[in-house]
Protein backbone atom coordinates (compact mmCIF):
# COMPACT_ATOMS: atom_id res chain seq x y z
CA UNK A 1 0.00 0.00 0.00
CA UNK A 2 2.51 2.31 1.01
CA UNK A 3 3.79 2.63 -3.26
CA UNK A 4 -0.01 3.81 -3.72
CA UNK A 5 0.15 5.93 -1.63
CA UNK A 6 3.03 8.03 -3.74
CA UNK A 7 0.58 7.72 -6.59
CA UNK A 8 -2.26 9.48 -4.52
CA UNK A 9 -0.21 12.26 -2.97
CA UNK A 10 1.26 13.20 -6.70
CA UNK A 11 -2.65 13.10 -7.79
CA UNK A 12 -3.84 15.16 -5.20
CA UNK A 13 -0.92 17.51 -6.25
CA UNK A 14 -1.48 17.34 -9.31
CA UNK A 15 -4.91 18.76 -8.79
CA UNK A 16 -3.86 21.39 -6.71
CA UNK A 17 -2.03 22.67 -9.09
CA UNK A 18 -4.79 22.70 -11.71
CA UNK A 19 -2.37 20.42 -13.99
CA UNK A 20 -5.57 18.10 -15.65
CA UNK A 21 -2.91 16.07 -17.69
CA UNK A 22 -0.53 15.19 -15.53
CA UNK A 23 -3.48 14.61 -12.48
CA UNK A 24 -4.94 11.97 -15.49
CA UNK A 25 -1.95 10.16 -15.60
CA UNK A 26 -1.45 9.74 -11.95
CA UNK A 27 -5.39 9.04 -11.14
CA UNK A 28 -4.40 5.82 -13.87
CA UNK A 29 -1.04 5.30 -12.12
CA UNK A 30 -3.36 5.14 -8.54
CA UNK A 31 -5.98 2.82 -9.87
CA UNK A 32 -3.80 0.84 -11.35
CA UNK A 33 -1.36 0.42 -8.58
CA UNK A 34 -4.15 -0.33 -6.30
CA UNK A 35 -6.05 -2.87 -8.86
CA UNK A 36 -2.62 -4.67 -9.68
CA UNK A 37 -1.82 -5.16 -5.84
CA UNK A 38 -4.83 -6.09 -5.15
CA UNK A 39 -5.23 -8.88 -7.59
CA UNK A 40 -1.67 -10.29 -6.63
CA UNK A 41 -2.57 -10.54 -3.12
CA UNK A 42 -5.98 -12.40 -4.19
CA UNK A 43 -3.87 -14.50 -6.23
CA UNK A 44 -1.72 -15.60 -3.34
CA UNK A 45 -4.70 -16.07 -0.88
CA UNK A 46 -3.75 -13.54 1.34
CA UNK A 47 -6.82 -11.92 1.75
CA UNK A 48 -6.50 -10.68 5.18
CA UNK A 49 -3.96 -8.35 3.53
CA UNK A 50 -5.83 -7.67 -0.04
CA UNK A 51 -8.97 -6.61 2.68
CA UNK A 52 -6.64 -3.55 4.17
CA UNK A 53 -5.81 -2.55 0.59
CA UNK A 54 -9.48 -3.08 0.02
CA UNK A 55 -10.57 -0.55 2.49
CA UNK A 56 -7.97 1.83 1.36
CA UNK A 57 -9.08 1.57 -2.41
CA UNK A 58 -12.83 2.09 -1.23
CA UNK A 59 -11.86 5.50 0.63
CA UNK A 60 -9.86 6.61 -2.20
CA UNK A 61 -12.78 5.85 -4.76
CA UNK A 62 -14.57 7.91 -2.82
CA UNK A 63 -12.81 10.44 -1.99
CA UNK A 64 -11.78 11.45 -5.41
CA UNK A 65 -14.71 9.87 -7.26
CA UNK A 66 -13.41 7.42 -9.61
CA UNK A 67 -15.82 4.82 -10.82
CA UNK A 68 -13.59 2.72 -12.55
CA UNK A 69 -11.68 1.89 -9.07
CA UNK A 70 -14.93 0.80 -7.35
CA UNK A 71 -15.93 -1.17 -10.14
CA UNK A 72 -12.69 -3.22 -10.48
CA UNK A 73 -12.98 -2.82 -6.06
CA UNK A 74 -16.36 -4.91 -6.85
CA UNK A 75 -14.82 -7.41 -8.81
CA UNK A 76 -12.34 -7.96 -6.54
CA UNK A 77 -14.57 -8.59 -3.29
CA UNK A 78 -16.82 -11.03 -5.50
CA UNK A 79 -13.89 -13.16 -5.95
CA UNK A 80 -12.38 -12.64 -1.92
CA UNK A 81 -16.20 -13.76 -1.43
CA UNK A 82 -15.83 -16.33 -3.53
CA UNK A 83 -12.47 -17.88 -2.16
CA UNK A 84 -13.48 -18.01 1.24
CA UNK A 85 -16.65 -19.79 0.57
CA UNK A 86 -14.91 -22.40 -1.03
CA UNK A 87 -12.44 -22.53 2.08
CA UNK A 88 -15.76 -22.58 4.37
CA UNK A 89 -17.08 -25.33 2.25
CA UNK A 90 -13.58 -27.59 2.40
CA UNK A 91 -13.09 -26.84 6.00
CA UNK A 92 -9.94 -24.63 5.30
CA UNK A 93 -8.09 -21.92 6.70
CA UNK A 94 -6.69 -19.34 4.67
CA UNK A 95 -3.17 -17.55 4.61
CA UNK A 96 -3.50 -14.05 7.64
Amino acid sequence: MPKCNRWENLYRLALEQGNEVKALEFREKLVECIVYSLWNLVREKELTEAESLFRYGMEVAKKYNIPELEFHLGLIQDEINRIREVYRRIGRGEKV
